[in-house]
């Protein structure tokens, strides 16, 4: 039997699937996961931070930029701030990861450059690999400083630095105005019951033709987007403090249910484990 779990440590979600999210103290933009997921599928979510995913077992699959990208054990998956992506098991038996997430501002080559994009969505790098591991694992140590912590991160961003990009070619492509305006909207107001008819009105085009555009521009049809942003909502509500039901009220969800259905979904792990883990 496997000894009761302390802050840091995993709630099991469901057989052999569990997650751990922590936010290392002293460092602000770095959050942590790791998880194992076997039947978990992420649905369609962004991050305001980029995320370096070291698959340690097993492989993961996930939408990412217009195509399916595949990341194998010993690979590093990365996605960008503000990109939708899904993620899923590539074979029944799952995968096991660690993940490291980082504000942009920590993003800057020993050139002073920030690392705006990579020349690859997943690295093959064994030392960024070996670096990462270092790392995340001095950042869950209770026994590691904040230098230590912030010397080992570093290290992983200067590996970073050798798959830097920084061409402009590798920006978005520039969203339509009319899908930018409602992206923002939902942005704003996440928690607001709004149809697909009421939006496309406000922007002047047919709702196929919004949602035909607007997936094919931000990579998820509206209604995902819109549940995603509620996700963020929530979190930040959690963060401050708010109750899992509030949240869930406050946030636009029907009930504590369907928020920690959703939730588990985006983030990997149930609102109320993500609250205690901090």
């Amino acid at each position: 039997m496997t000894a009761p779990p302390t802050d840091l440590e995993t709630m099991a979600l469901a057989g052999r699937e569990r997650a751990v999210f922590t936010r290392p103290p002293g460092l602000r933009g770095v959050e942590l996961l790791s998880a194992t997921f076997v039947s978990h599928r992420y649905l369609p979510h962004a991050h305001d931070t980029v995320a370096l995913a070291l698959i340690e077992r097993g492989a993961e699959r996930y939408r990412y930029r217009g195509a399916q990208v595949r990341a194998g054990v010993g690979e590093v998956a990365t996605v960008l701030p503000g990109e939708m992506h899904t993620g899923e098991a590539v074979t029944p038996d799952g995968w096991s990861y660690r993940v490291l997430y980082l504000h942009p501002d920590w993003l800057v080559g020993a050139d002073g450059r920030p690392l705006a994009g990579f020349r690859n969505d997943v690295l093959a790098d064994a030392a960024l690999s070996r670096a990462l591991r270092r790392a995340h694992r001095a950042l869950l140590s209770a026994d590691a400083t904040t230098l230590a912590r912030e010397t080992v991160l570093h290290g992983v961003i200067d590996h970073l630095s050798v798959h830097a990009d920084h061409r402009i070619g590798r920006e978005l492509p520039r969203v339509p105005e009319a899908v930018w305006s409602v992206k923002a909207r939902l942005d704003a107001t996440p928690e607001a019951a709004v149809s697909l008819s009421d939006l496309a009105a406000g922007v002047g085009l047919s709702a196929s033709h919004l949602s035909r555009s607007f997936t094919q521009s931000v990579g998820a049809p509206p209604h995902a987007y819109q549940m995603a942003a509620r996700v963020r909502l929530a979190r930040a509500l959690l963060d401050s403090g708010e109750s899992v039901a509030g949240a869930a009220l406050r946030a636009g969800f029907a009930d504590q249910s369907h928020l920690t259905r959703v939730f588990r979904r985006v983030v990997g792990l149930t609102p109320g484990v993500y609250q205690r883990s901090l």
